[in-house]
């Protein structure tokens, strides 16, 4: 008996490695916890799935296992890709045990590979661990409530949008030309004198606006949101009482106003549970951040930095 949960045991060390070889494990997965003992869910786990030789593995094992996937993969495997696992599982178990018999992890490229993944493995059950731990006071959810704008303030808006000539962005409309930004500017603030004296917002947007995406709905964006929007705007939007027009401002795609349609700040309540994601992690950063200089890490920064290059981010996938 004690043989078979070893390994099963191995197995599920195995399971658990390849997940970390395929990617790390993802910071937004931490936090989340296993149903009550003897909940319906739990006891369902307990269904034996797959069997491989001697090892049994029960629902409750296949689960953990998706758990352990980096997120973009779990909805897949938890969905239609379910299917797929079994095989995958038999065939990892296969070649893993192969593996063993011909001492392929004595190499030592493959020994410090699974060195690695073990590292890894366990630097992400510390990182879980720090996570769940951290302390959340009233208080300090107060704080960051009456704070962060991102989180407990709702804005809605409207744009007018004429493109420029010389906009990285822009989109030509048929039947429209592409004026110069002076004409651009002239037109549009021809537009926002008209809308202050009393004309329409929506009506002028759905007649002059060239952002094809919203000018049919008078110019509505919908919510701010911040991580999306480039800063003049956001700024703009966030300095506007409801009814008040912005300034031209100047984008990727040409020259621009907004008016703020609803503005409103969320209730505590309501945003609560995005205040302690935003709080934990804030947290649990720090603490990463002081755990890892206890180590007094030097860095080799030309080596890591390389030669300048025109290129400053990843290449592209596409």
């Amino acid at each position: 008996m004690e043989a078979r949960g070893n390994l099963k045991r191995r197995t599920l060390i195995l399971l658990a490695l390849a997940a970390v070889l395929c990617s790390r494990l993802e910071f937004a997965t931490c936090g989340q916890q296993a149903p009550p003992a003897n909940s319906p869910s739990s006891q369902s786990g307990q269904r034996v799935v797959l069997t491989i030789g001697d090892e049994k593995l029960t629902a409750a094992d296949i689960d953990g296992f998706i758990q352990s996937l980096p997120t973009r993969y779990q909805t897949f495997y938890s969905g239609p890709g379910k299917r797929l696992l079994p095989q995958y599982i038999i065939a990892m178990k296969a070649l893993a045990d192969e593996a063993i018999k011909l001492k392929l992890a004595d190499q030592p490229a493959v020994a410090r590979a699974l060195e690695i993944a073990r590292e890894s493995v366990l630097s992400s059950v510390a990182r879980q661990h720090i996570f769940d731990g951290i302390e959340l006071p009233d208080q300090e959810l107060h704080e960051l409530y009456e704070k962060d704008k991102a989180l407990s303030e709702e804005i809605r808006y409207r744009r007018i949008l004429i493109q420029t000539e010389n906009a990285p962005l822009k989109t030509p409309i048929s039947g429209r030309p592409v004026l110069s930004e002076a004409d651009a500017r002239k037109k549009l603030e021809d537009i926002r004198q008209r809308i202050l004296a009393g004309a329409d917002f929506a009506v002028m947007a759905r007649q002059y606006s060239e952002d094809i995406a919203t000018a049919g709905a008078g110019g509505d964006i919908g919510v701010l949101q911040r991580d999306k929007t480039i800063p003049a705007v956001v700024n703009a939007a966030e300095s506007l009482q409801p009814g008040q027009v912005s300034n031209i401002m100047q984008t990727p795609s040409g020259l621009e106003i907004i008016q703020v349609e609803v503005k409103r700040t969320k209730p505590f309540d309501e945003v609560r549970p995005a205040l302690e994601m935003e709080l934990r992690q804030k947290k649990a950063a720090d603490a990463i951040q002081h755990l890892t200089q206890n180590y007094h890490p030097v860095i080799d920064q030309e080596f890591f930095t390389g030669p300048e290059t025109r290129q400053s981010s990843p290449p592209s996938s596409q």
